[in-house]
């Protein structure tokens, strides 16, 4: 039986571009010293701040998406499964916390809806108020500071304030994208098998971040059967590309026909080099630093030319020949020809930034523990994971990121919130009590 073709769009599936705002805005100080999601009260700030409640009212209105919708509506459905991405729980959790939790309730989270039903509509209400969210999550993310970085205080080990500045001149100029799988049920999930054999099923998440940054500069959810190719040019994006942007990506993109076109829309890149590709050496060059600041080995540094017949690049090529910090010895592939080899190798470095990213979304933000199965249901869930990783980016007070440790604060705060909630109705209870006695009425006794 032949495998099927996941029936997910092969482009990018959040709105043509989120809109500029004209000025940077001023980033709104949070009392206290935990800048995160900290009760009912902030978690409706974080998501004003990010995407104001008028146009989260226009997205829904746009999409239709409280149309006829008799329990789940979006307002409260996307809250609780922000709540979610902080704390965990598969659909059976999400469904009985919505219901009967309070932690849900007090943050504006509480629906009945069974579990049926829940599943029912994440797999055939449309999942795009929630990508259109995501857009203005993404937009306000770009107007953050540099100073949000992603697993580094100090950029690729640079020592003085001049290197500092040169790396940060550099990666602000630099898109880094990549893919990762994520795997579901091949029983259950059958519109997405990888494999004749029904063993393995999954999807792909295609990410494009800017720089060292936190910013999600693209987003992508594509089948996971086959290679990237495919998607190469929607993630380049160089139609909008501006000059001397520096892309970094891994040898799964490997087309010569589309190196070439960054070369000639005035961009460089920085890759490995793939096997297939057949190289012609032009010039060797003397290998002034063979071990550079990051612990890499330098064997050698090659002006090419690559491919043959038909295929053959026009523009020259430089290779490093290197062992990297994992002991494997890999060419990478640059047009950044006149780089001193200690920057091309900062670059290459820095790429795992986005490996980070895809580590934090499955391990922290639960992108591996599904509440859907469905190529719509997996849509919605890919975009709530990044709306909650720009919220919190939000959050962040600058400096070197950790996610998991900021995540360990949300948790805390969330739970504080369930106690104010506690105290506020006891409160109100007890004014309610001495407005009766006040007014010579009988007191009420507590039901429930």
């Amino acid at each position: 039986m032949a495998t099927q073709e996941a029936p997910l769009r092969k482009e990018i599936i959040r709105p043509a571009q989120p809109r500029k705002a004209t000025k940077t805005p001023p980033r709104r100080s949070v009392a206290g010293p935990v800048k995160a999601l900290v009760g009912p009260r902030n978690l409706s700030q974080a998501l004003d701040q990010v995407v104001s409640r008028q146009r989260r009212q226009e997205i829904v209105a746009q999409s239709g998406y409280d149309a006829h919708a008799q329990k789940l509506r979006f307002e409260p459905y996307l809250r609780a499964l922000l709540v979610r991405q902080i704390m965990g729980g598969s659909l059976h959790d999400l469904q009985h916390a919505m219901a009967r939790d309070p932690l849900y309730q007090a943050h504006g989270a509480q629906v009945e809806i069974s579990v049926p039903g829940l599943s029912k509509a994440n797999a055939q209400r449309s999942a795009q108020p929630f990508w259109d969210v995501l857009a203005e999550v993404m937009a306000a993310v770009e107007a953050l500071p540099q100073a949000v970085r992603v697993g580094r205080g100090k950029p690729l080990g640079a020592g003085t304030p001049k290197q500092l500045r040169e790396v940060s001149e550099l990666l602000e100029r630099t898109r880094i994208f990549d893919a990762t799988v994520v795997e579901l049920p091949p029983q259950i999930a059958r519109w997405a098998r990888t494999s004749q054999k029904q063993e393995r099923a999954g999807i792909k998440v295609q990410l494009r971040l800017r720089a060292g940054y936190g910013g999600m500069d693209r987003v992508m959810v594509t089948g996971a059967k086959g290679n990237d190719n495919p998607y190469f040019g929607a993630l380049l994006d160089l139609e909008s590309a501006e000059a001397e942007q520096v892309y970094l990506f891994d040898t799964g993109f490997c087309k010569l026909a589309t190196y070439d076109q960054i070369r000639a829309r005035g961009c460089e890149l920085v890759t490995v080099l793939h096997a297939g590709i057949t190289v012609e050496v032009v010039e060797e060059r003397p290998v002034v630093t063979p071990v550079t600041a990051q612990g890499y080995l330098i064997h050698s540094d090659r002006i090419v030319r690559l491919g043959s017949g038909k295929t053959r690049s026009q523009y020259l090529w430089r290779v490093l020949d290197v062992t990297d910090t994992q002991g494997q010895r890999r060419p990478i592939l640059t047009s950044l020809l006149q780089e001193t080899v200690e920057r091309v190798t900062q670059l290459r470095a820095y790429r795992w930034t986005i490996e980070i990213v895809f580590r934090w979304l499955k391990r922290v933000l639960q992108l591996d523990t599904l509440i859907s199965v469905s190529p719509t249901g997996i849509e919605l869930q890919v975009a709530v994971a990044l709306i909650a990783y720009g919220v919190l980016l939000q959050y962040h007070q600058g400096g070197a990121l950790s996610l998991k440790a900021l995540q360990r604060r949300v948790k805390t705060e969330v739970h504080r919130a369930l106690f104010a909630a506690g105290v506020a109705e006891g409160e109100r209870r007890a004014q309610a009590r001495q407005a009766r006695r006040a007014a010579g009425l009988p007191l009420l006794r507590a039901t429930g």
